[in-house]
């Protein structure tokens, strides 16, 4: 009977060990009021993520000064839920407007963005040694989580270190569009930079390293209409340049996630590489969610109750992404089921 229990544990780990290296689970979210209740840390902490990224506007603050950063990142730090997810999940992270701005300051003009930086990622517990401290494009990031033949890379970028500017629309047209939901306040930027060269010849490397799926996390929208939001496309030159990088490498099993929006969405395109580039949006952590607007790139409905996103592998003979937008709960909104065959340039 003890060498029979003895099997039957053995057994019982073997299958675990098996059952737990099946599936990869990559989940994200952004755009977080940090002083308010944020019950989708629950959910998220039953689903065990391997991977949860943060994509921005983690504290909902309209910061004069490092002061005010402080303050608000001293608030979120007293939720538990995000703790909780740091201690089981790997965490990665990547700034938007509301935490990397001071005094109006968003993007390369930012005259204090060492002085964020250093504080970002010492809140997000950035080893002593990482490339992020110092590196000249920003805290851009790439991982590879497994070994061959189940790897996963997520690629973080970074969207305000080396950006140019957006100029708003005028004042009475500003007026006009608050009553609009299909139009945002930004005027395109067709020749200005987003990533600055340094990260678009980092980005070429990484997506040169071997992994079977690729996650390229943008804290702005990839696939989206230039209707005054912020965009990869209010910025012309890099979305073609974009465009041009991937048609060049034609990297195998790439998806896109992005923030930046208060509803979930899927997108999809054909314009990128030989087989659809597919896009996440989750959606808001706390926020309230809004009206959707039309979009060319969108794939079925768009959720305003959406609260996170989720990507998992499925390593079976012929593996499978599945990706979900889900509710507070963690109930699924919707879900895309796709083979990982039809994300090759083959």
């Amino acid at each position: 009977m003890l060498i029979r229990s003895a099997w039957l544990f053995l057994l019982l780990m073997v299958a675990c060990g098996v059952s737990a290296q099946q599936t990869t689970r990559v989940a994200f979210g952004c755009c977080i009021d940090h002083s308010s209740r944020q019950d989708v840390w629950d959910a998220i902490n039953h689903a065990q993520p391997e991977v949860f990224v943060f994509l921005g506007d983690t504290v909902d603050v309209n910061a004069d000064d490092m002061d005010d950063l402080l303050d608000a990142y001293e608030v979120f730090n007293r939720y538990r839920g995000p703790r909780v997810l740091r201690r089981n999940s790997a965490v990665m992270s990547v700034w938007n407007l509301n935490d990397y701005s001071l005094d109006g300051n968003s993007g390369k003009n930012n005259p204090n963005r060492f002085a964020v930086r250093n504080h970002f990622l010492t809140f997000w517990r950035e080893p002593a040694t990482s490339e992020r401290l110092f590196q000249k494009h920003g805290i851009a990031k790439s991982v590879i989580f497994g070994n061959e033949p189940q790897r996963v890379q997520v690629i973080v970028l970074d969207g305000r270190w080396n950006r140019d500017s957006l100029s708003s629309v005028g004042w009475i047209e500003r007026q006009t569009r608050r009553f609009n939901a299909d139009l945002g306040p930004y005027q395109p930027n067709n020749t200005g930079d987003l990533l600055g060269d340094a990260q678009w010849q980092w980005l070429a490397e990484q997506l040169q390293k071997p992994a079977e799926v690729r996650i390229i996390m943008s804290a702005t929208p990839v696939l989206a209409p230039a209707n005054g939001y912020d965009s990869w496309a209010l910025y012309k030159r890099e979305q073609k340049r974009l465009k041009e990088l991937l048609a060049e490498l034609k990297p195998s099993g790439l998806l896109l996630a992005s923030g930046d929006r208060f509803f979930g969405e899927f997108a999809t395109s054909d314009e990128f590489l030989p087989y659809p580039l597919w896009q996440v949006t989750p959606g808001t952590i706390n926020l309230g969610g809004d009206t959707p607007y039309p979009s060319s790139y969108r794939d079925g409905e768009a959720f305003a109750e959406s609260r996170y996103g989720q990507i998992e592998v499925v390593w079976k003979e012929q593996p499978e992404l599945v990706l979900t937008l889900r509710d507070v709960d963690g109930r699924p909104l919707d879900s895309r089921r796709l083979s990982l065959s039809q994300l090759q340039p083959d």
